[in-house]
């Protein structure tokens, strides 16, 4: 038998702090009394009145909880002396105090209290006093430093590695000390007490919570060879509160500039062709797991209107992408009247309260309504991408969300608008790769879905001009091309070589990442076409920005050869011809099959006309990878699509399959007609009419050095159009307006570059929003 720990105690240690021996005697006071009715029982407490969480461990011969219910158990290698709890620095000494998510901390405030801590010999290496600290990793600790200083170690939202609190107090062996650690949103207070003293109140962000596992005293190892403390506990208290007002911070910081305007899908109807049958088999395949499976495994518990996500896993993204892409998988299909209860079994006001529950949660936790939150993209790599699935899944449902969830969703994509970084590039201007094997394409893309998001939402908002130049600018950025650096061309009012300062798509359309030459990054052209959507969603024209250079790619994936060597064997086009199989010159570095990310780029290229002079026209590749899509799910009845890690081995799968699903879909739903009309209005005004966006390129022209110099009675002419054309108040005056103006130009034939802006106006005009032809 090893020879028991050696631990010095003074007889009279200096100034031991006070202890509190209350809670037992009162406990049975009160029950002696209620006995002998001198006390008349209080009405149970339903759980609105329940506004703190409690338990205290006083250490004076056992673990027992003098408070609630929650009892620890101390294993062998602890002994209860002198009123304390004695750890003697081995794996089988400690105290493991049941998990109780009550009293985690994340919630409206949490406080931790160990009183009379009294440390042994200092050993050199981490000793933990009090931990949560999980398998996972996550919780928090009270350590006693190698160098003896207290401090507070903490996951939290948005940083890989422990967050640390130094208090400046090096523990002393044998003095006694009394520590407290309170957290509430965006700060925590630590204090100690007893043979030295230390006030501290710091910023910190969110605490991510242990996962189930039991609280440990003296021991937070899990190989049986470290962190172990030695020393004496006497009392141990856990205190959480509630919140009793989900949503009071997202209110206390909305503004009432930031109306929102829902989409209007009202007079829309379900496409009846095949690619659109197919691509909602597979998007309510895929949405029946998520709200079936899914939902069991990870939410069945949870009966709160708020549910914690950031606090429930150490990675971020997995903690809030993948709920987000299961909101817009449940509210892509309610919104346009596509959800099917009667194949997930979930009646449909149950799926839109799960909607609803999901992004308001995960709005609310973001650092626009909670100050220790997680985001902005400046700060935290993908956070926009986050912020765009659960605010376009609420904008989608908009009116089934409460004021409040309201002022959360909005707070959220705002502070994400505003903080939008700028482009980023692969190669730089003058063509030199700045980022190796890592195209800035994907990120830039994502960041314009949700600046496009937050201007097509809120077009009142004082910002909204900027978000909206803000997309298309990172747009045009994600999918440039070298050529592109140079170019003068116009888009949307964006000259190319005065915009980009470099590129991230090659010449012939392909992308490189993870360094590779990779087709599932050269379908990220799906997160700009987003905004495109959104704009269709509000009944306004796609902006051509987030369309450019989609045909340059396409083809690549249909026809580009790719000779092997030195492509691997054995050589050929991505797409290989007559079936759904896919080809990866370069190899693949998620996994094997992707059918239905390639169904979506295949369904956009369908829907916005793209692709007519390919080996094979892109609706034929749709159906052909829709139905090896659909071919997967139907290997299992809840509609997952993978097997194994071997198909694919990112964990948000399911999710990730589940959302693409739902877009392919909307895109069907919104483009039920392959000559789909693109905008090349400069957004010099903020208005959503289509009539009047497209005007904008006529206004443009009239107001310019040129234009001030045509002849007096041919401007007048032409400016008494288009104010006619803003005066109208219904479709015929629309068109008599437009056709007016029409004539005006045809009489032209000096071949102006003002005129021929004008009548490009004019016709875009007439034939894709008041039903007239062109004129040329």
């Amino acid at each position: 038998m090893p020879p028991k720990a050696h631990i010095p105690v003074p007889a009279a240690p200096a100034a031991r702090p006070a202890r509190r021996r209350t809670s037992r005697v009162l406990t049975a006071t009160v029950a002696l009394a209620l006995a002998g009715g001198l006390l008349t029982p209080a009405t149970p407490a339903t759980a609105d009145d329940l506004e703190e969480a409690r338990s205290t461990w006083t250490l004076d011969g056992d673990a027992r909880d003098s408070v609630a219910d929650r009892h620890g158990t101390a294993l062998p290698g602890v002994a209860f002396v002198d009123g304390s709890a004695r750890f003697t620095g081995r794996d089988d000494s400690e105290i493991q105090l049941p998990h109780d998510r009550r009293l985690e901390p994340g919630d409206a405030s949490w406080r931790l209290e160990l009183q009379d801590v009294v440390p042994g010999e200092l050993t050199r290496s981490h000793q933990a006093v009090a931990t949560s600290r999980s398998t996972t990793n996550q919780g928090w600790a009270v350590y006693i430093m190698p160098n003896g200083e207290f401090r507070f170690w903490s996951r939290v939202v948005g940083q890989a590695s422990w967050a640390q609190f130094g208090t400046g107090v090096t523990a002393r062996p044998g003095a006694s000390y009394d520590v407290s650690v309170e957290w509430e949103p965006g700060t925590v207070s630590i204090r100690i007490r007893g043979d030295a003293t230390a006030d501290r109140e710091v910023p910190m962000a969110m605490p991510v919570v242990n996962d189930g596992s039991p609280v440990r005293l003296g021991n937070g190892g899990d190989r049986g060879t470290e962190f172990f403390y030695r020393g004496t506990i006497g009392e141990v208290t856990l205190a959480a509160r509630s919140r009793t007002d989900h949503w009071g911070l997202c209110e206390a910081a909305a503004t009432t500039t930031r109306t929102v305007t829902p989409p209007d899908l009202a007079g829309r109807s379900i496409p009846s062709d095949d690619v659109t049958r197919l691509a909602l088999t597979a998007a309510r395949n895929a949405n029946r797991h998520l709200t079936t499976t899914y939902w069991d495994q990870r939410f069945a518990d949870e009966d709160a209107e708020r549910i914690n996500l950031a606090q429930r896993l150490g990675n971020t993204e997995y903690a809030l992408r993948g709920p987000g892409m299961v909101a817009v998988s449940s509210a892509i299909l309610l919104a346009t009247g596509a959800y099917d209860a009667s194949d997930t079994g979930v009646p449909e006001a149950e799926a839109r309260e799960r909607v609803v529950r999901l992004v308001s949660s995960a709005a609310a936790e973001h650092r626009a309504n909670d100050p220790g939150g997680w985001g902005t993209e400046a700060r935290l790599w993908q956070s926009s991408l986050w912020a765009y699935y659960n605010g376009f899944a609420a904008w989608l449902l908009w009116d089934d969300l409460s004021p409040g969830q309201q002022a959360c969703v909005t707070n959220m994509v705002a502070m994400e608008a505003d903080a939008m970084p700028a482009p980023e590039y692969y190669r730089d201007a003058a063509g030199s790769i700045i980022r190796p094997g890592n195209t800035q394409a994907e990120e830039n893309a994502w960041r314009s879905s949700l600046s496009a998001l937050a201007a097509t939402m809120m077009p009142e908002a004082p910002e909204s001009a900027g978000w909206q130049g803000e997309a298309l600018e990172l747009s045009l950025a994600a999918w440039a091309t070298p050529a592109d650096v140079s170019a003068g061309d116009v888009v949307n009012g964006r000259q190319l070589d005065e915009l980009l300062d470099g590129s991230n798509v090659e010449p012939d359309g392909t992308v490189e990442n993870h360094n590779l030459m990779h087709p599932i990054y050269m379908l990220a052209f799906d997160q700009n076409v987003n905004n495109a959507l959104a704009q269709q969603l509000t009944g306004q024209l796609p902006a051509r920005a987030y369309l450019r250079n989609v045909d340059l790619t396409y083809e690549a994936l249909v026809d580009l050869e790719f000779p092997s060597p030195p492509w691997r064997a054995p050589g050929g086009t991505i797409y290989e011809p007559g079936g759904p199989g896919i080809y990866y010159p370069d190899g693949n570095d998620w996994g094997t099959t992707f059918p239905l990310y390639f169904a979506q780029a295949d369904v956009i290229a369908h829907s916005y006309g793209l692709g007519a002079d390919l080996s094979a026209p892109p609706e034929d590749w749709a159906v052909r990878h829709l139905q090896a899509a659909i071919d997967l799910q139907d290997r299992f009845p809840d509609g997952r699509t993978y097997l194994n890690d071997t198909e694919s081995n990112y964990r948000l799968r399911e999710e990730r399959t589940a959302q693409i699903a739902a877009h392919t879909f909307l895109t069907r739903f919104l483009n039920p007609s392959t000559e789909q009309c693109l905008t090349d209005r400069p957004y010099t005004t903020g208005t959503r009419d289509p009539l009047q966006g497209e005007m904008e390129l006529a206004w443009q022209a009239l107001e310019s050095p040129e234009g001030q110099a045509l002849p007096a009675t041919q401007r007048a002419e032409i400016r008494a159009a288009l104010e006619r054309i803003g005066e109208a108040d219904n479709r015929g005056r629309e068109r008599a307006g437009v056709r007016l103006l029409q004539r005006l130009v045809e009489r032209d034939t000096s071949g102006s570059a003002v005129i021929e802006q004008i009548a490009a106006a004019a016709d875009s005009a007439a034939t894709c929003v008041v039903g007239l032809p062109g004129s040329r």
